[in-house]
């Protein structure tokens, strides 16, 4: 063997041993600050490592992390996953630039498990800066979840308050620093795709909240199959309430959003999107009301999206082709009565809670009321108005009235006949009163008062109450009859109940009052 040969292959010895003890030290180091550097309120395990120093790359299989101690709403976390891998680690950053940059971090099947922090649990807590203290800048390439699952629960592991069963995201260009790690949201990145599929969590005791999927990047959201429900039957939700409440059944088959981000300052968050469009909503309402009722002051929309813990600020609403379905069920009826909007389609403009914004919020909306006659609507109110003004105006044009019957029979124990060629309104309002006028266009006007088991006709009275209404023969010159409208508010029932006593006073000035136009 040549001296060449020999001093070749002890060359190749050294470098091989010289790199089994360099990949053993980089081994040792990496265990040894798991154990020292870690802080002791995060526990991180793991099977097996690997590590491979000429691609910079570092992989543990079967990981565990586990986070104990309150973390902005949770008080522990886990973290599961089959695979955490890491390449490009780059060793020239680490050693001469302190800093760690890593090419690529992917967690395979992760399995994120949350608990909430007890009621009772010290809110000092939540004030305290992040335990997590950076001695280097950390920078990410590229950040993966693969198949992932995230699931959460109420403090006592007892009660799951939200389920993802899948969830795909890829981050880029991640960065974080001992400045950004004890912020709210502890670090920064470029690009994002998220993919989540069915997600389920409880919305407060009766509702539940469920999605098939939602697709997300920086730009658009994508949401398909929707729904907000009353987790129980109508049946089981009466028994389970004393006070009148809506059982609800809410599905959208497909929301998007367009040029969305969002701002997080001071520990407060602010949403803004460009566009929401909901392509056919359907929700279905029922009440109850055999229950006892609620006394209790219901605040109008204005100010309830003013006192919203977060600030919204969205360009324009669009609903396509939704439909509303009202049932109202009194005691000892047989059935509910029904009302319904269909063909719906609603505009939304300047949806905005920000202190700010001095624009009114705009809503125009035009449906089918009962499948038949054509309803229209225009509303606005100012957000920061503390008295809760709005100005509405609509119409009503070519509504054979037999159709509110199923509707007045249950509730009102009325029963009409007659078209309603055309009718206009405007009321302006607030917190306490509202005032407006009415106009209308109709034909053979009639209404009979039912017995109590309301299969059979009042005559009487009937007859009385028709002698007082004008069956529109007497009208101006373009065939309308006029109305006032001055009303108060019930202050425990809802804006579209406001809305419906003012309608109705104006009806009734319309049919007995004589008509004209002051």
């Amino acid at each position: 063997m040549t001296r060449f040969l020999k001093w070749f292959l002890v060359l190749i010895v050294f470098f091989i041993g010289a790199y089994m003890v360099a990949e053993w030290k980089m081994k040792k180091e990496v265990v040894v600050f798991l154990t020292q550097k870690v802080p002791d309120h995060i526990d991180f395990s793991y099977d097996r490592l690997y590590i491979n120093l000429f691609k910079g790359g570092l992989e543990f299989d079967k990981v565990e992390v586990k986070s104990l101690g309150r973390q902005t709403s949770s008080c522990e976390i886990i973290i599961n996953a089959d695979n955490l891998s890491i390449s490009g680690f780059s060793y020239w950053k680490i050693f001469f630039e302190k800093s760690i940059y890593l090419k690529n971090l992917t967690l395979s099947k992760p399995r994120l498990n949350f608990k909430t922090c007890p009621k009772d649990s010290n809110k000092a807590d939540a004030t305290k800066p992040n335990p997590i203290n950076l001695l280097k800048e950390i920078f990410i390439e590229e950040l993966i979840f693969d198949s992932g699952i995230v699931e959460v629960f109420d403090s006592n592991n007892e009660k799951e308050l939200l389920s993802v069963k899948s969830i795909d995201l890829n981050l880029k260009n991640v960065a974080t620093d001992p400045q950004k790690i004890k912020k709210y949201v502890p670090f920064t990145f470029s690009e994002y795709a998220i993919t989540i599929q069915h997600v389920e969590a409880p919305i407060g005791k009766f509702e539940v909240l469920e999605m098939e999927t939602m697709e997300l990047d920086n730009s658009s959201i994508h949401i398909t199959d929707i729904s907000l429900s009353t987790a129980f039957s109508k049946l089981e939700l009466s028994k389970k309430i004393t006070y009148q409440r809506d059982h609800l059944t809410l599905d959208i088959p497909e929301i998007t959003i367009e040029n969305h981000n969002y701002i997080v300052s001071n520990d407060s968050l602010q949403v803004n999107f460009k566009s929401l469009l909901l392509n056919s909503p359907v929700l279905e309402v029922y009440r109850d009301k055999s229950r006892l009722e609620d006394f209790n002051r219901r605040p109008l929309y204005a100010e309830l999206f003013r006192e919203l813990p977060f600030k919204v600020d969205i360009d324009s609403v669009l609903i396509k082709q939704g439909m509303v379905r009202y049932e109202e069920n009194l005691p000892n009826d047989e059935r509910a009565g029904i009302l319904s909007f269909e063909k719906l389609d609603a505009s939304i403009s300047n949806f905005s809670n920000l202190t700010a914004n001095k624009e009114n919020l705009k809503i125009k909306m035009d449906a089918d009321l009962m499948g038949t006659g054509n309803f229209n609507l225009d509303w606005e109110f100012n957000v920061q108005e503390t008295r809760n003004a709005f100005v509405i105006s609509g119409g009503l044009f070519n509504f054979n009235t037999a159709n509110l019957n199923d509707f007045l029979i249950p509730n009102l124990r009325t029963k009409t006949t007659g078209t309603i060629d055309q009718l206009y309104f405007t009321i302006s309002g607030d917190e306490y009163t509202a005032t407006g006028d009415i106009k209308m266009n109709y034909e053979d006007f009639t209404f009979q008062l039912l017995n109590k088991e309301r299969n059979g006709v009042k005559k009487v009275l009937s007859f009385i109450g028709n002698l007082l209404i004008n069956d529109g023969s007497k009208a101006d010159s373009e065939g309308y009859r006029y109305g006032n409208i001055a009303t108060e508010r019930t202050k425990n029932k809802s804006f579209f109940n406001y809305l419906w006593i003012n309608l109705q006073d104006g009806l009734i000035d319309v049919l007995t009052g004589n008509g004209k136009k002051k």
